[in-house]
C-alpha cells in the first residue's frame, strides 16, 4: 500500500463554508466518534438524501431579494413551484403556463425567447438532522447550467461554473446551526454567450437559417453547455436554454475522513485468467493530525480490510492485489458489448472508520474487460496505419452503433425514461452510442449503457459549427470532471475532443495530458473527424451522407475501396408513424407541409433537396403521395431500405481486406438513433419511444449471424460477428410481385469465418429472370441440421429494367392471420402475436401496434420482438411483447392493431384471447377519392 500527497483524484472542488467542522466542535481539531456501542449512537455517515419537493422559482429580474434574504424562512412573493431536476420552461410547462411546444406548436413561435435573457432564482427549505461530535454535513450539485451560486441559511457557500461540473460543499457549521429545517437558496446564472432564436422555415429546404448553432454559432463560446439548444438541424432553439438545476441536489453526512473519490482499476490478463484489481481512494481529513483508520471493503463476496495511517488534510492511498488478495479475480466474470456476452458487473464496497464508526463508504459497480485499440490498415499512401478498430476480451468487435444529439430537447430525462431510450439500443442490437459533445453525460446515462452492454464514445463540448470556447480553463476542468466521474464505467470506450474538427490546440493538449493522468489504458482522440494527438489512431471520419439514398449506394460506398474504414456519421430520413406524425403536427398540417414540419426537421441538413425534395423522392420511388397515410406507409419502406443497407453494407465488408478492396469496415455510428424532440429526420424510434421501421431495420441488419444481399453486386454473404465460425446452407427465393416464386437457389456455407464476412454466392442470374419491375428476394441461413439461424428479406429493382417500386401498389393485397393471446404474470404481462400468411400473395411490412382499446391511443413504451414483418405464402411469425405492472394498471383494455403495405381485410383473420385484435383502419385508408397531400 501507498500513501501519496495528491490531487490528482479528487472528483470536484470541494468548498468548506463557515470554517467547516471546525466551526462544528469549537474545538482546534475534531472530536473522535463515540464508539458503535454507545448508548443512542448515530451512524455519522448517512448518504443520498435527494432535495426534491418544495422547490420555487422565479426570474432573477423578478426579484431584489438577496441569496441571504432567499436562503432563509421570510415569505418571498412571486416565487413559483419548481420542478427539480429541470429547467425554468420544465417548470413554466409544469405550472400551465405554457404548453408542451413540441406538440403540435412551433417553439419559438408558442414560448418567447427572452426565457434565456436572465438568471433564475430557486429556493427550498428541507430537513435536516442534528449532527452529532465528529460528523460532517455535505451539500452535492449534480449538474447545473450554466453558472450556479449557492447560499444556505443566508450564507453564500460556493459556486459551479458549466454544466457537467458536480459541487460539493462542506456546510456542517451551517446545518449545526440550523435547527432541524436549512434554507436553499440557488442563483443559476445565464450563459456568458447567447443570440437570438434559428427559425424554421418550410419553403428554404434548410435547416434553421441554414446552419448549426444559432444564427452566428456565438453560443459555442460558452464551452460546457448544452449549445445545441440554439438551434440545430436536429433540434428547434430552446428558448431557456436549457438553463437550471439540471440534475439532483443531494445531502450527506460522513465522519472526520470523507472519500472524494474512488476509482477501481482493473487489469485482465491476456488469457482473460485472472483480473488484478487497483483501488484508489482520494481522501479528505478533517483531523489536525495524522490519524490511523481502517479502510474496509469487500469484492464478489469476499471482505478485507486494512489499517492505514491518514495526514490532515487531503491525500491518497492505493490498494492492490499484492496486498489484498481479495482484489484478485480468478476466472473473472467478463463485461462484454451487446451481442457478445453478459455484461457482467462486479460490486466493491469500501469505506474508512475508526473507533467501531465508519466514516465514509461508497460502492461502485464496475466490469472486467480489456480493450485494444487498433489494427494496422493499408492507407491510401500505401502503407500501415494503426486504424480504430475495437477489440474487446480479444474478440475483434464490428462497431454498429447509433449517435446522441441530447437525450431529450428539454432535459426532461428521469431514469427510467434513459434507461428505456439505451434498452432500445440493446434491443436493436447495438453495441455504441456516440454521446455527440457530452450533451447527455450522465451517471443514468453511463449506468445503463453498462447495464446493457453498450460501449460509449464519449465526446467533449467543442464543435466547428461555431468558435471555440472563451474561457479554456472552464472547458478543461469540466472535462476533468467527467472523466473522475465517469472512468468507474466499463461502458467508457474512449474520450474525444470534440465534433468534426480539432478544438483548440490548448483544448488537443489538455484533454491528452488529463487523459494520461486519469485514465491512460483508454484512447484519447482529438475529435470525431480525426486523431492529431499524440500516437494518433487514423482510419475513421464522419461527414455523412446524411439523407436518403439508396441501398446500393450505400454497399458502394463500404465494399473495400473506399477510406476510411469507420464512419461514425451517417443517416438518413426516419418517418414516424402515422399516429406519431398526427401526435407533433396540429392537424391543418397534417396533409400541407408547412413551418410546422421545418420545427420538426423535415429539412434536415438540406440533403435530397429538403423537405419537399424527400417527399417528391418518395413520390418516384413509390409512387405519388396520395394522402398522410400513403406517405405514412410508403416511409416506411423508404425507412427500412436505406437505413437497413447502413449496417448491412458495413457487415457485408467487414474485418478482412479482398483483392482490390484493402480497406475493410470497422464501425459506423448512425446519424442519429435516440430523438431529442419529435422529428422527421435521424431517429430509430419516436420521442414517444415508439419503434417504427427504422427500429427494426437496425435489428435485422446487426444480428451478429446475418446473411445479406449485397444490393450493388448481388452478392449472397453471410456476417458473422461471433467467436465461431457457422456452417450451413443458405436457401434463396425469389418471388414475383403476384408472390409466386420464380426462381430459388441453395448456397452451401461450408465455413463462414469468426467475426467476419464471407461471400457465399450470388443471384444476378436469377433475378433477371424476373417476370415484373419488382422481385421479392427471400434468404434463410439454416445449420447443419436444418434449424433457421436466420432470415432476411429485400424488394429489389429486376435490372434489366429498374423503375423504382411504383409497381408495388399493383400486387395483389396479402390475407393474413393473426392470433393475439395475453398471459398475465406475477410482474406484468406476456403478449404473444402469431402472424402468417394464409394467402398467395408476399405480406409486406406487416405492422402490429399495441393500444388501449378503451381511448385508441398507443401503448409506449411497448416494443414487439420484431415488427415490420415480411412473409410469403404460407410463413408465419411468433412475436412478443412484454409490458410491466404499472403499465397493465394503466391499461387494463388492451388491443393489438394490424396494417402493411396491402392486406386484404375480407380474406385475413383476426383472434385475440385476453386482448383485441383489429385493423388499423387509419393507416390502411391510403386511397382517398380525391388526392389530398398537398407536398
Amino acid at each position: 500500500m501507498t500513501q501519496l500527497n495528491r490531487r490528482r483524484f479528487l472528483s470536484s472542488g470541494i468548498a468548506v463554508a463557515g470554517g467547516g467542522v471546525l466551526g462544528t466542535l469549537g474545538l482546534p481539531g475534531v472530536a473522535d466518534a463515540a464508539p458503535a456501542d454507545a448508548a443512542g449512537a448515530r451512524p455519522l455517515h448517512d448518504d443520498g438524501h435527494e432535495v426534491t419537493s418544495g422547490w420555487t422559482f422565479t426570474a432573477a429580474d423578478d426579484t431584489t431579494v438577496s441569496g441571504g434574504g432567499l436562503a432563509s424562512a421570510q415569505h418571498v412573493a412571486g416565487m413559483k413551484p419548481a420542478v427539480v431536476p429541470g429547467t425554468p420552461l420544465t417548470s413554466m410547462i409544469a405550472n400551465g403556463e405554457y404548453p408542451d411546444p413540441l406538440y403540435g406548436h412551433i417553439v419559438t413561435d408558442t414560448v418567447p425567447d427572452t426565457l434565456k435573457d436572465t438568471g433564475y432564482w430557486y429556493r427550498v427549505a428541507f430537513p435536516v438532522p442534528r449532527l452529532i461530535p465528529g460528523q460532517r454535513f455535505w451539500l452535492r450539485f449534480e449538474g447545473i447550467n450554466y453558472l450556479g451560486t449557492i447560499w444556505l441559511d443566508g450564507t453564500q457557500v460556493g459556486t459551479v461554473e458549466g454544466a457537467f461540473k458536480r459541487g460539493v460543499f462542506d456546510v456542517t457549521d451551517i446545518v449545526a446551526k440550523a435547527d432541524g429545517t436549512a434554507h436553499l437558496a440557488v442563483l443559476v446564472g445565464k450563459l456568458d454567450y447567447d443570440e437570438g432564436p434559428a427559425l424554421p422555415s418550410y419553403t428554404s429546404g434548410v435547416t434553421r437559417g441554414g446552419r448549426n448553432g444559432g444564427p452566428t454559432g456565438v453560443t459555442l463560446k460558452n464551452g460546457p453547455t448544452f449549445f445545441c439548444t440554439s438551434g440545430w438541424d436536429w433540434l428547434p432553439t430552446i428558448p431557456d436554454r436549457d438553463l437550471g438545476i439540471w440534475q439532483p441536489v443531494t445531502w450527506s453526512t460522513t465522519g472526520p475522513v470523507r472519500l472524494t473519490d474512488v476509482r477501481v482499476d482493473p487489469t485482465l490478463s491476456e488469457d482473460l485468467g485472472t483480473a488484478d484489481i487497483a483501488v484508489d481512494l482520494a481522501l479528505d481529513s478533517a483531523f489536525s493530525t495524522s490519524r490511523a483508520v481502517v479502510v474496509k471493503g469487500s469484492l464478489d463476496g469476499r471482505d478485507f480490510e486494512r489499517t492505514v495511517t491518514v495526514p490532515a488534510g487531503t491525500s491518497s492511498i492505493t490498494v492492490t492485489s499484492k496486498e489484498i488478495a481479495a482484489l484478485r479475480l480468478n476466472r473473472p466474470k467478463l463485461w462484454w458489448p451487446n451481442g457478445y456476452g453478459d455484461p457482467h458487473r462486479y460490486r466493491l464496497t469500501i469505506g474508512v472508520e475508526s473507533g467501531g464508526q465508519v466514516h465514509d463508504e461508497r460502492t461502485v459497480d464496475f466490469g472486467v474487460r480489456r480493450i485494444e485499440y487498433t489494427k494496422p490498415i493499408q492507407s491510401p499512401s500505401g502503407s500501415l496505419a494503426d486504424c480504430l478498430a475495437i477489440t474487446v476480451n480479444n474478440q475483434p468487435i464490428l462497431v454498429m452503433g447509433g449517435n446522441w444529439g441530447l437525450d431529450e430537447a428539454l432535459k426532461r430525462i428521469p431514469r427510467e425514461r434513459l434507461r428505456e431510450q439505451v434498452r432500445l439500443h440493446r434491443d436493436a442490437n447495438l453495441n455504441l452510442i456516440r454521446n455527440w459533445n457530452g450533451q447527455s453525460s450522465t451517471e443514468d446515462f453511463f449506468d445503463a449503457c453498462d447495464e446493457f452492454g453498450i460501449l460509449v464514445w464519449q465526446d467533449f463540448f467543442c464543435s466547428t459549427e461555431g468558435p471555440p470556447p472563451a474561457d479554456f480553463d472552464r472547458d478543461l476542468d469540466n472535462i476533468r470532471e467527467c472523466i473522475v466521474r465517469f472512468r468507474n464505467h466499463p461502458s467508457v470506450l474512449l474520450w474525444c475532443g470534440g465534433n468534426e474538427g480539432p478544438p483548440p490546440q490548448t483544448l488537443i493538449d489538455g484533454l491528452d495530458a488529463l487523459v494520461a493522468e486519469l485514465d491512460p489504458k483508454r484512447a484519447a482522440l482529438t475529435s470525431s473527424a480525426g486523431d492529431t494527438g499524440k500516437d494518433a489512431i487514423a482510419g475513421y471520419s464522419s461527414g455523412g451522407p446524411y439523407h436518403w439514398v439508396t441501398p446500393s449506394t450505400h454497399f458502394s460506398l463500404n465494399n473495400g475501396t473506399q477510406w476510411p474504414p469507420f464512419h461514425n456519421e451517417v443517416g438518413s430520413y426516419s418517418i414516424p408513424t402515422l399516429e406519431f406524425i398526427r401526435k407533433m403536427l396540429p392537424e391543418a398540417s397534417w396533409e400541407h407541409p408547412d413551418d410546422f414540419w421545418a420545427d420538426r426537421d423535415v429539412n434536415g441538413n438540406g440533403g435530397n433537396g429538403g423537405g419537399a425534395g424527400y417527399l417528391k423522392l418518395t413520390a418516384q420511388r413509390y409512387g405519388e403521395l396520395q394522402n398522410l397515410p400513403d406517405f405514412a406507409r410508403k416511409s416506411q419502406l423508404m425507412n427500412y431500405e436505406c437505413i437497413k443497407a447502413i449496417y448491412e453494407s458495413r457487415a457485408a465488408n467487414m474485418e478482412s481486406a479482398g483483392e482490390g478492396r484493402p480497406y475493410p469496415s470497422t464501425g459506423v455510428v448512425m446519424w442519429m438513433t435516440n430523438p431529442a424532440q419529435p422529428s422527421f429526420v435521424w431517429q430509430m424510434y419516436s420521442h414517444d419511444l415508439e419503434a417504427h421501421s427504422s427500429f427494426y431495420a437496425v435489428q435485422h441488419a446487426c444480428r451478429r449471424v446475418n446473411v445479406i444481399l449485397n444490393s450493388q453486386t448481388l452478392d449472397v454473404v453471410v456476417a458473422n460477428h461471433t467467436r465461431a465460425a457457422v456452417r450451413g446452407t443458405v436457401a434463396v427465393t425469389l418471388y414475383g410481385l403476384d408472390g409466386a416464386a420464380f426462381a430459388g437457389t441453395s448456397l452451401r456455407v461450408d465455413g463462414a469465418a469468426a467475426a467476419d464476412h464471407t461471400v457465399v454466392g450470388g443471384i444476378a442470374a436469377q433475378l433477371g429472370t424476373a417476370p415484373s419491375d419488382v422481385a421479392f428476394v427471400r434468404l434463410s441461413f439454416g445449420d447443419e441440421h436444418g434449424v433457421e439461424l436466420v432470415r432476411n428479406f429485400y424488394w429489389v429493382e429486376n435490372p434489366a429494367r429498374a423503375a423504382g417500386f411504383v409497381s408495388l401498389d399493383d400486387a395483389p393485397a396479402a390475407a393474413v392471420s393473426v392470433v393475439a393471446d395475453a398471459r398475465h404474470g406475477q410482474d406484468g404481462l406476456d403478449l404473444t402475436v402469431e402472424v402468417e400468411n394464409t394467402g398467395r400473395a408476399v405480406a409486406l411490412m406487416t405492422h402490429l401496434q399495441l393500444y388501449d382499446t378503451r381511448t385508441g391511443e398507443r401503448v409506449l413504451p411497448a416494443t414487439f420482438s420484431d415488427n415490420y414483418l415480411n412473409l410469403a405464402a404460407g410463413e408465419s411469425s411468433t412475436v412478443r411483447v412484454r409490458l410491466d405492472d404499472e403499465q397493465v394498471r394503466s391499461h387494463p383494455s388492451l388491443g393489438v392493431r394490424v396494417d402493411g403495405w396491402k392486406i386484404d381485410q375480407d380474406a385475413s383473420r383476426l383472434r385475440g384471447h385476453g386482448v383485441a385484435v383489429t385493423f388499423n383502419q387509419a393507416a390502411l385508408s391510403t386511397h382517398p377519392a380525391t388526392k389530398t397531400f398537398a407536398g
